[in-house]
């Protein structure tokens, strides 16, 4: 029973360190946009990155291909939903407010939890319950929600991508994948999400803006890309096989949370009464999320 609270609160504890790296990218990510990257470059820098640095750890001991053999299925599934989901955000960004679009993405732990009482007839608990909703809250407080157009297409895209997100974090928690050694999951994830950002920069004509990246670039396109694919997919990854696929969803809202602190504190951004509170509300779910599972098991 030790044990397992010991590794549930380790997969927490990683999951949250994941969500404060993923809330830093959009300012890891800005030196490389004004050496001429772009987000699909980005994509293109992070999940290579992780398929380069895990790879070490994927080849030892063997059965690399053994495991993509027994398992293709389901990688393939996780390489889709993982990669489909910034792209699909990107897109929203493009017909409608990033805010609006925004608030729309972090409804995945939602569709986490329906998913997971609803599909795999799991319990919500009155404690994940609560911290959902004061991450829901949190979020749609802290987003800019004003003056912003609202279109169709950007909705159902922005939507879609919470569904993905929440495919990955549901499909990646379930037991057949700890069967795996997790390291390869990094590297199959990392090369299936890579192709895919590949194939759409193609299609898109956005691999073109590679001519223009500057040498300074390529390097802060590296280093930022091998941070977020560590400290922020590969710690998700760990920490979604230690913990639940509901806990995990909750507590990686922590990313809004984390840019917006970010802003706050290095960059002179202003932070508003309902920003605060909601700020207030995502911070209180992380505190209590931990306590509440604690005390319900």
């Amino acid at each position: 029973m030790t044990s397992a609270m010991s590794k549930k609160r380790l997969g927490l504890a990683l999951v949250l360190i994941s969500g404060v790296v993923f809330g830093t990218m959009p300012y890891l990510v800005t030196s490389c946009y004004e050496q001429g990257a772009t987000a699909v470059l980005m994509l293109l820098a992070r999940f290579v990155s992780l398929a380069i640095v895990v790879l070490p750890w994927a080849l030892k001991g063997g059965g690399l291909l053994r495991a993509f053999r027994g398992n293709w299925k389901t990688l393939l599934r996780l390489s889709v939903a993982e990669g489909l989901t910034p792209l699909l955000l990107y897109t929203a960004y493009s017909h409608m407010a990033t805010g609006l679009a925004t608030t729309a993405h972090f409804l995945y732990p939602m569709v986490v939890a329906l998913w997971c009482v609803l599909g795999y007839r799991e319990k919500l608990s009155r404690g994940k319950l609560l911290c959902l909703i004061l991450c829901i809250a949190g979020v749609a407080l802290t987003v800019d929600l004003q003056g912003g157009r609202i279109s169709l297409l950007g909705i159902s895209l922005s939507l879609l991508s919470s569904v993905t997100y929440a495919a990955y974090i549901v499909w990646m928690g379930k037991s057949e994948m700890h069967q795996i050694n997790p390291f390869q999951i990094a590297f199959f994830v990392g090369v299936g999400c890579g192709l895919l950002a590949l194939v759409y920069g193609a299609v898109a004509g956005d691999l073109a803006a590679a001519a223009n990246v500057t040498p300074r670039g390529w390097l802060s396109m590296a280093a930022a890309g091998a941070a977020i694919a560590v400290g922020g997919s590969l710690l998700a990854i760990f920490g979604i096989r230690y913990t639940d696929a509901q806990t995990a969803a909750i507590a990686s809202t922590l990313e809004p949370l984390t840019s917006i602190v970010i802003g706050v504190a290095f960059l002179g951004e202003t932070l508003g009464l309902a920003a605060a509170i909601g700020c207030g509300l995502i911070l209180l779910a992380a505190v209590l999320l931990p306590t509440l599972g604690a005390r319900e098991e």
